[in-house]
């Protein structure tokens, strides 16, 4: 009896869930309506029905536990299903905007492999979106101060693709990040440390800069670091080189490392540290400098030991107006052109009258992928997709009318 006590107490809350959801997808479906006409519309209403066929599949697979828990409270022993399978629905990626994603907003894994475009449209949000952070600018078009970021960058490309295979201007972009993640890849690594791969890391920098694109301002962050990491690393560091080498840095001063306990000279020497740059990946390290010098950097009596971050100069790590990078011609987003040949013989190459549901098609999917209206697909198949259309699952074979 206590078995059926939880069991009807589990089923209530679990009601009262599915009722939330419900609700949930009701006043999605409101404002879409509302917004019928709008990019925020349309994804609303995407957002209501995947929520709708979660609730649906959550709600067929508790009846499922309901009995077996049953079961198990009258002391029946319930059976094994045999080869049950789960129903497939298609997660919905949230975007209210069209603004591209921050370095700090969660994004969207990047596909194995691009879907082969059936149709193209010359952009999208989420392509204009990305070409904002190409250009080094944020939703409004004003600069980010930290310069391209090439990882939100390709995941922005990337989640326009997964929209829309046949997005010209993400598929531009998407040659663009192929053709300079070769020399991004040699670019950011641990080689600016090494002094006999100075060369090395300038010429790479140099490469993406000119090459790719100037306001990736991570290229002219290892430029920086790897010239510091080698004159920092002599025997005696040449401090006429400090001011124009530290310009725009972060550093701490530590404690003195030499002359008398009490009193500070400028001969002294006290140790420095330059601080990290974590988004690019930028690890701080430690010299020597005289006393004489820090006061050139910060000022005397502008600073102490054991003290800081302090921002030497008024300069920057990086150019105040950075060129503008490539951007896309007429040509590039111009649709290629497609026979009707071309567009018939591609369906009845994959489908030829059946088709096995594979893992993540929709009854959506598929028609386009067959070439076939949604509706005709339907009726095609009464059985199988006249109850819920939405209801499919991996190894269910649909009939494929004729284009």
């Amino acid at each position: 009896m206590d078995q059926i006590a939880k069991t009807v107490n589990s089923f209530v809350a679990f009601i009262v869930g599915i009722g939330l959801i419900c609700f949930a997808s009701f006043v999605f479906l409101l404002a879409s309506a509302r917004l019928s006409n709008s990019t925020l519309g349309t994804l609303l209403a995407r957002s209501a029905g995947e929520t709708a066929r979660m609730a649906r599949t959550e709600s067929l697979t508790f009846w499922g536990q309901v009995g077996g828990e049953v079961a198990a409270g009258f002391g029946v022993a319930p059976s094994a299903p045999s080869g049950g399978v789960s129903a497939n629905f298609t997660p919905v990626v949230p975007a209210a905007t069209s603004v591209p994603p921050t370095s700090t907003t969660p994004q969207p894994p990047a596909p194995a492999a691009t879907p082969t475009p059936t149709s193209y449209t010359r952009s999208s949000p989420f392509s204009e979106g990305a070409l904002l952070l190409w250009r080094g600018l944020d939703a409004n078009g004003k600069p980010i101060p930290t310069g391209v970021d090439w990882e939100t960058l390709k995941q922005q490309v990337n989640f326009a693709l997964m929209q829309n295979p046949g997005d010209l201007l993400a598929l531009w972009l998407k040659n663009k990040v192929e053709a300079c993640q070769p020399l991004y890849d040699q670019l950011v690594n641990d080689k600016y440390k090494d002094p006999t791969q100075v060369d090395n890391v300038g010429a790479a920098a140099t490469a993406l800069l000119a090459q790719c694109n100037p306001r990736l301002f991570v290229a002219y962050g290892y430029q920086r670091y790897a010239d510091l990491w080698t004159w920092s690393g002599k025997a005696t560091v040449d401090e006429t080189q400090a001011a124009r080498l530290l310009d725009g840095l972060q550093i701490s001063i530590g404690d003195k490392v030499s002359g008398p306990a009490r009193a500070i000279r400028p001969e002294d020497s006290v140790r420095v540290t330059v601080q990290a740059i974590p988004q690019y990946k930028l690890a701080g390290f430690e010299f020597n400098l005289t006393v004489g010098a820090v006061d050139q950097l910060l000022g005397a009596g502008q600073w102490g030991l054991n003290s800081g971050p302090y921002t030497v100069g008024i300069g920057s790590l990086f150019p105040s107006s950075p060129a503008e990078p490539a951007l896309p011609t007429e040509a590039d987003l111009t649709p290629p052109a497609v026979t009707q040949s071309q567009a018939v013989a591609a369906p009845a190459a994959s489908c030829s009258g059946k088709y096995v549901v594979q893992n993540g098609d929709t009854v959506y999917s598929i028609a386009r992928k067959c070439g076939v209206d949604v509706a005709a697909l339907i009726a095609a198949n009464p059985d199988t997709l006249g109850i819920n259309p939405n209801y499919i699952v991996p190894g269910q074979e649909l009939n494929i009318p004729a284009p």
